[in-house]
């Protein structure tokens, strides 16, 4: 066999090879989507047989220790989350104020001393129309002691909670769009 020969059958192995990788390549692409497209139904479809679990156990449907041990949890949650937001919110509010120089010294011997303080951007909406809460047998939940000033209710289940909350803490209701 001749070299040039050799070298003939040794480019047409490569392309061989080559073109074996790319439809390889091609393959592993696709099933790859395809299975995290999978998961990904799967795992929506678990958030939706989730939330209406959740809904069902809040309207007294459904009675597990298991479940109802997940809804403290995610009520809990959803306080924590609130809180943080408010927080976030102060916290991106506040400005920085330099205090003023000391009389008798110029303002560039001295180190400014930061302190910071909220600042408030627009007033706080008035509170809603006062609707009497349900009573505690169908919510299954304590009002809390708040003033009328500092309180909401949900427009879903009646119940009245602070101001500052996002998810109403009887029904997860979503009430902010914080």
């Amino acid at each position: 066999m001749s070299f040039l020969d050799q070298l003939g059958r040794s480019a047409s192995q490569m392309v061989d090879r080559a073109k074996f990788e790319a439809e390889k390549f091609q393959r592993t692409t696709r099933l790859q989507g395809e299975i995290g497209e999978l998961r990904h139904q799967i795992h929506s479809k678990l958030a939706e047989l989730g939330q209406r679990t959740y809904e069902l156990h809040r309207a007294g449907q459904i009675n597990s220790a298991t479940i109802a041990a997940l809804a403290q949890a995610i009520d809990q949650l959803r306080i924590d989350l609130t809180k943080r937001e408010e927080e976030l919110s102060n916290t991106q509010a506040e400005v920085f104020v330099e205090p003023p120089a000391p009389a008798g010294t110029s303002a560039g011997s001295t180190s400014p001393r930061s302190q910071h303080v909220p600042v408030e951007d627009e007033p706080p909406p008035p509170p809603p129309p006062a609707t009497p809460p349900p009573p505690q047998a169908q919510t299954g939940k304590t009002q809390p002691d708040l003033s009328a000033g500092d309180t909401k209710t949900c427009p879903s289940c009646s119940y009245t909670m602070p101001m500052r909350a996002i998810f109403c803490p009887n029904c997860g209701f979503r009430i902010g769009n914080k």
